[in-house]
């Protein structure tokens, strides 16, 4: 019986000096995704037949970015000339003189492109993000053709360049 409360005594330092040494350990793995800035067109208008009467014609595009403010929209169109004036134009270099205007109804873009310079600006500083930002080209001939007007193609292209 001394053996067995010896052993038990023995066992018993034992198992409670173990249980004081026990320890714990742990380990970390930090985890994270970089998502690059990013804008994305859509709905983008295919293009613009104008009108020969001179009659306004409309295109639309809408474009969003991932991004809360701090892009910046830039416009412009082939035709503007140094003095700022658009038109469409033809293989042989002939012109006929447009109207363009830009009009967002969620934002206060509402431009007319003509007397403007090409790269016109319009910021986006805030309360922006993933917001789709509708636009509304309209485009028409100053002065309707006419039977004299020289026969041809006409073209022009209008941009848009968002940076951020």
């Amino acid at each position: 019986m001394k053996i067995f409360i010896k052993s038990a005594a023995i066992l018993a330092a034992l198992l409670g000096s173990s249980l004081t040494q026990a320890a714990n350990t742990t380990a970390s793995i930090p985890m994270g995704v970089e998502v690059p800035k990013s804008c994305s067109f859509s709905d983008v208008s295919s293009g613009l037949v104008l009108s020969e009467d001179g009659s306004e014609v409309q295109g639309t595009y809408t474009f969003k970015c991932n991004i809360d403010g701090g892009f910046t929209a830039f416009y412009s169109l082939d035709s503007l000339n140094n003095s700022g004036n658009s038109s469409v134009r033809n293989t042989n270099g002939k012109t006929l003189p447009t109207s363009v205007h830009l009009w967002a109804p969620n934002t206060v873009l509402n431009h007319t492109l003509n007397g403007q310079l090409n790269n016109i600006p319009h910021s986006f500083n805030f309360n922006w993000l993933n917001v789709p930002i509708q636009t509304f080209i309209k485009v028409q001939l100053v002065n309707p053709t006419t039977a004299t007007t020289p026969a041809g193609i006409y073209t022009d292209t209008f941009r848009v360049n968002v940076n951020y």
